[in-house]
């Protein structure tokens, strides 16, 4: 038996919007998609007339950090420095009960759903999001954080690394990586590289996000600087800052994804587009931070793949993904909504290696599809609808099942 869905438009994996179509489910897969004449009907099947929804791939949020849902809120002072936010936001994290933890993890999940993200890429220091949302309906992909502390050895932060791998089967895809370049040595980054590539992991990692990361690598000093070299000598010598130093000793693996890269040139995107390397943009996290703009029409001319996130709990009012594309829009209204999308879902998808499964509303894809109400007016273009007018998620489905049905 499948279940058909009619609606007035459907987003087509081609980019054009077919009107008055359906799209027919079986089991956790798209059966086929087209105009409601060609999509056969059995007497068993179950008919949904979506009315005037647009549907679309289910939204893929290739970065935000669950686990920091329990210091939301808490934004960082206009006075503190990026390097003592980052250390008091930590600590502050590593005091929160587990309970706690747990539960703003899933009503995160469940925050995400509601915004029609039905894929999260969650960068995590724990992994404890596998097991808060194995019962969860959403797609995840959890990757296993690095991240530097006084007390732990390198080698004995990579050990527990492994050990947290073993424990993450229930993941939907699994990656590793450093918190960021200034994390870990250049020889211990190898050796996340090669746990990756050993165990066909995603690696991803925080790269030239912040001026004090810049300061750090190209002149040691600031206040960064200061922090990491407290107790441990700095593991980096000069360079011309922390992407120029990452390339130069390969420590970007091919097909990598990087979150922010705000502080890169011309050069060194061509670079990464050469790697096949994704970048993850969080515009609402990077406007409050206050760092400088990612160079985004020099990213695009290289042929770097774009993708969206939603970075920090703490920042970001909600993680609604279309929330981030209005600002994107605003800010960059030259390029066209129907490649913006794509940063959401084809994009990511491939990012994730999963482009077979994900990402479009193609026949034999995974059935993740939502459906969105859009004031639209007639001539307008339907997609810049989506991005700027008030858009409202009232379908959701993962994995062919209904989460959200109020069509």
């Amino acid at each position: 038996m499948a279940t058909i869905y009619y609606a007035k438009w459907i987003l087509l994996s081609t980019g054009e919007i077919l009107q008055n179509g359906a799209i027919s489910v079986e089991g956790c897969r798209i059966a086929s998609i087209g105009s409601r004449s060609r999509i056969k009907r059995r007497s068993s099947d179950h008919i949904v007339n979506a009315g005037d929804l647009f549907l679309l791939p289910g939204l893929i949020n290739m970065h935000i950090h669950l686990d920091e849902g329990v210091v939301r809120g808490i934004p960082k002072d206009p006075e503190e420095t990026f390097a003592s936010w980052i250390t008091k936001k930590n600590s502050r994290l590593k005091q929160a009960p587990p309970e706690i933890q747990q539960t703003t993890i899933r009503l995160g999940a469940r925050e995400l759903l509601s915004h029609g993200i039905t894929t999260v890429v969650d960068s995590s220091r724990t992994g404890v999001s596998v097991s808060v949302l194995r019962n969860e309906p959403i797609r995840l992909c959890v990757i296993h954080e690095v991240h530097p502390d006084d007390a732990v050895q390198e080698e004995a932060m990579i050990n527990t690394l492994e050990t947290r791998i073993a424990l993450n089967e229930k993941s939907y895809r699994t990656g590793v990586g450093p918190y960021a370049l200034f994390s870990l040595s250049p020889q211990h980054h190898r050796d996340v590289i090669k746990l990756a590539s050993q165990n066909k992991l995603l690696w991803a990692s925080h790269l030239a996000e912040s001026s004090e990361e810049l300061q750090a690598f190209s002149e040691q000093t600031g206040d960064l600087y200061f922090h990491i070299t407290r107790k441990k000598e700095w593991p980096y010598g000069k360079s011309r800052g922390p992407m120029n130093m990452a390339l130069v000793n390969n420590l970007v693996p091919d097909n990598a994804v990087l979150f922010h890269c705000n502080y890169v040139n011309g050069q060194e995107l061509e670079q990464l587009a050469a790697k096949n390397v994704s970048i993850v943009q969080c515009f609402q996290y990077t406007s409050a931070l206050g760092h400088k703009m990612f160079p985004l029409d020099v990213a695009r001319n290289r042929g770097i793949s774009l993708c969206v996130g939603t970075e920090s709990i703490v920042y970001s009012e909600s993680m609604d993904l279309l929330d981030e594309l209005y600002l994107a829009k605003r800010n960059y209204p030259h390029i066209p909504a129907g490649e913006m999308i794509r940063w959401v879902t084809s994009n990511a998808a491939h990012a994730l290696g999963a482009g077979d499964i994900l990402g479009n509303l193609d026949e034999g894809k995974l059935a993740d599809i939502i459906g969105v109400h859009i004031q639209h007016d007639i001539g307008d273009d339907l997609l810049e609808q989506l991005i700027l007018g008030e858009s409202e998620v009232r379908l959701v489905i993962v994995n062919g099942e209904e989460v959200i049905a109020d069509y």
